[in-house]
């Protein structure tokens, strides 16, 4: 679960559309403002407006990172500096509070004092979606969902539905 506005970081993408159209949208630079945005909104769609061919992202530097876990109370706590991912996972039937945060060396240091608890290891989410990440009830949790093997979309909006239509 990020925390920050993730389409902001996808430069451009190349997708094809339900209709079986390619295109390209956005470009490989920050100052590509030709046309629509098609960029922002395919990045929240769920796959409604296509299915990704190619993606070009943002490079920002990150000179230190950290990823911690600490049990998980219920509640996502408000946390400053704001850590760029932050979810809830299910393990061996305890839940767990994840977080993880890169940048500026003191920035990190900062966040890793105010979050607490203890390096984790890398996590392999696959095995706990074989069927793909859908929403419902299930062993992961962020600021938005609760995430199921296997689960449906979300509820587009209208706009949403009216543009992959037209796409």
């Amino acid at each position: 679960g990020q925390t920050f506005f993730f389409p902001a970081e996808v430069l451009g993408l190349t997708f094809k559309t339900p209709k079986g159209r390619v295109v390209r949208a956005g470009g490989v630079v920050v100052k590509n403002v030709q046309g629509y945005d098609l960029v922002r909104p395919f990045v929240g769609s769920f796959g409604l407006l296509g299915k990704v061919l190619e993606v070009v992202f943002r490079l920002r530097p990150g000179q230190a990172s950290v990823f911690l876990k600490r049990p998980f109370t219920g509640e996502f706590p408000e946390l400053t500096p704001h850590p760029r991912f932050l979810f809830a996972l299910l393990e061996e039937g305890r839940w767990w509070l994840y977080a993880f945060h890169f940048g500026h060396e003191k920035e990190v240091a900062r966040f890793q004092e105010a979050f607490g608890g203890e390096e984790a290891r890398p996590l392999d989410l696959r095995p706990l979606f074989p069927q793909g990440m859908g929403v419902g009830e299930g062993p992961l949790k962020d600021l938005r969902f609760s995430w199921a093997d296997g689960g449906r979309a979300p509820e587009p909006p209208e706009a949403f539905r009216k543009l992959a239509e037209a796409l």
